[in-house]
């Protein structure tokens, strides 16, 4: 059944009525069977979309278990990366020393620098 201009007349005046202070006990009976039905009528009406509502917050909590996921692995690949660049740095570091050293004993020895390749 649904709501009538009749039910929400009758609802405004017994709201009316309980503002100022002047509801009577069946009226507050009246008032309460009217709530409730409201609430119920809404609830109803409400229903399907408060199932699609849970259901997209579902998708979306899984989704973002994903995406948490997938940045962990993120992280755990850029610190790789950062390890390799400092494992690269020293290693070039360790190059150019040593090739540093080797000129220098080839100068040493022959008076002159290595020659082209």
């Amino acid at each position: 059944m649904g709501w009538t201009k009749d039910d929400q007349s009758k609802l405004d005046r017994l709201r009316g009525k309980e503002l100022s202070g002047t509801l009577t006990e069946p009226e507050q009976a009246d008032l309460a069977a009217l709530m409730a039905r409201v609430e119920a009528e809404e609830a109803a009406v409400l229903a399907p979309e408060m199932a699609r509502l849970r259901a997209e917050v579902g998708n979306l909590a899984a989704e973002l278990t994903r995406v948490e996921g997938e940045n962990e692995q993120l992280a755990q690949l850029m610190a790789q990366q950062h390890a390799l660049v400092a494992d690269t740095r020293r290693f070039l570091e360790e190059f150019d020393r040593r090739r540093a050293s080797i000129l220098d004993g080839f100068t040493r020895i022959t008076g002159g620098p290595l020659p082209a390749a």
